[in-house]
């Protein structure tokens, strides 16, 4: 990494973008929260908005700090089991259904992005994989499904086995097709999109010599590949994934040409990582503030 290359990247920030992309996350996050309160309703499970607002806030701020981008999830299922603790199972249920429509929505994108631009597909065709790594694959894959198997039939006698059944049962009732149901789905795509034109305004910010299908195209797949758990918030496998694309597709500054590929691609990273912490950390004091009170007050 050239550092001085990734200042002088960083230094020519057009502050104008930058803070329309920065003033449209809060958009983003009370969409969020839009949806997220179409599958309580249809749970029966009334809340204030700003409860749920208040929270979805809070899940962006503990996906930013644990490994994934599910840690927010189990703070949502807590504090919303000790908010209507007679529907438990049901209160899961929303989180579940919730995260599994905007990963549906993110599956959709991502396939129609590797369509128009199959970037990953041609890295991993130029690499040489052996017979024997495909078979240890293979195998991993068996003893994973097996060792699944096994872990579900021991687990389901037991009393988190028998929450983790009735959120499935509850989840169920999410699945079939209504309004809410529909309304919830189209929002869920809405929101990817939203997601996108803010990654766009800052590349925008950064004079990227690149349109918005491009913009959508890269972080439809990087976001879908950040979410495995392998690190704290996709920190560095966000950064190699940008510079791979950003390589092969071409992308950089009109009349700039004294910085690489790599710099600039991290540099794009560190707007977005920069925008998501910092809108992360008023929901997490937020809602220290907000739950330490007794859960009856909170209401």
């Amino acid at each position: 990494m050239d550092w001085k290359a990734l200042a002088a990247v960083l230094s020519h920030l057009d502050a104008r973008w930058a803070a329309l992309g920065w003033a449209l996350s809060l958009l983003l996050i009370a969409g969020l929260a839009l949806r997220w309160q179409l599958f309580l309703r249809q749970q029966a499970i009334q809340l204030p908005f700003i409860t749920v607002f208040s929270l979805t806030w809070a899940g962006q701020f503990f996906n930013s700090i644990l490994p994934g981008a599910t840690g927010g999830d189990v703070v949502k299922i807590y504090q919303l089991c000790r908010l209507v603790p007679d529907r438990k199972a049901a209160a899961a249920a929303t989180v579940f259904v919730d995260r599994l429509s905007a990963l549906l929505a993110l599956l959709v994108l991502a396939g129609i992005a590797l369509v128009i631009d199959p970037v990953p597909l041609r890295i991993l065709s130029a690499q040489s994989f052996s017979t024997r790594m495909l078979e240890w694959l293979l195998g991993l894959l068996l003893i994973g499904v097996l060792a699944a198997s096994i872990l579900f039939r021991t687990i389901r006698s037991t009393l988190w086995g028998g929450r983790l059944i009735r959120t499935l049962g509850a989840a169920k009732n999410h699945l079939s097709l209504n309004p809410k149901v529909l309304a919830a789905a189209s929002l869920a795509f809405a929101l990817h999109l939203l997601n996108f034109l803010i990654a766009y305004l800052f590349a925008k910010a950064l004079g990227l010599a690149v349109t918005y299908l491009q913009i959508a195209v890269i972080v439809a797949v990087v976001m879908l590949l950040i979410m495995l758990p392998v690190t704290i918030n996709g920190h560095g496998l966000r950064e190699l994934l940008l510079i791979a694309y950003f390589t092969q597709v071409g992308i950089g500054i009109d009349g700039f040409g004294g910085s690489g590929v790599r710099e600039i691609a991290v540099a794009f990273s560190l707007l977005l990582v920069a925008n998501d912490l910092l809108w992360s950390i008023p929901g997490g004091i937020w809602y220290m503030a907000r739950f330490k009170t007794p859960i009856r007050d909170v209401n």
